[in-house]
């Protein structure tokens, strides 16, 4: 146990670092696919916001008008760069718990098999595909997503409240 601390002892404290998060780093590494899906997704949520935004304040598009960018707000934009931030949080958060104190444990969920890293980005995928869907209601008349729950079965169906689905 000696000779161990000797030998992390002469590391620089740039390696240290870089041993400690090396377990993190890996977990994500192979998440690279689902990770690069949860950006995709809220870059969607933020133009379907945009959209969503023109077409409730009754505005055509038209990049040469001041009405247009008067759309955009600020705010709101902040609140897509505070939701990725607060993913990236949950993600790294997880990952630490999954590296150090729970060990990577396979889940099995509808044949296939995830780590709680994987599963926390899925569900944050979730959430999003949900929300872009509930910004394109306004636009199209229709969420695809609230008609499809009446297909699933009986247990499933009773996740969802009764305002969701109106």
């Amino acid at each position: 146990m000696k000779q161990i601390l000797l030998f992390f002892k002469d590391f620089s404290l740039g390696k240290q670092i870089l041993i400690l998060l090396t377990p993190i780093i890996s977990v994500l590494m192979n998440m690279n696919t689902l990770l690069l899906g949860l950006v995709i997704l809220i870059t969607i949520d933020l133009l379907t916001g945009i959209i969503r935004s023109f077409k409730e304040q009754k505005v055509c598009f038209n990049i040469f008008k001041i009405s247009t960018w008067n759309v955009i707000k600020s705010r709101l934009l902040r609140g897509t760069l505070r939701k990725s931030y607060e993913y990236g949080i949950l993600v790294i958060v997880v990952a630490i718990m999954e590296a150090f104190v729970l060990g990577i444990m396979p889940i099995t969920l509808m044949g296939r098999v995830f780590t709680l890293t994987e599963l926390a980005v899925v569900v944050c995928s979730g959430i999003e595909t949900w929300s872009i869907f509930e910004n394109l209601e306004p636009v199209t008349n229709s969420n695809i997503l609230k008609k499809f729950i009446s297909f699933l079965p009986k247990p499933l169906q009773n996740l969802f409240s009764k305002e969701i689905i109106k």
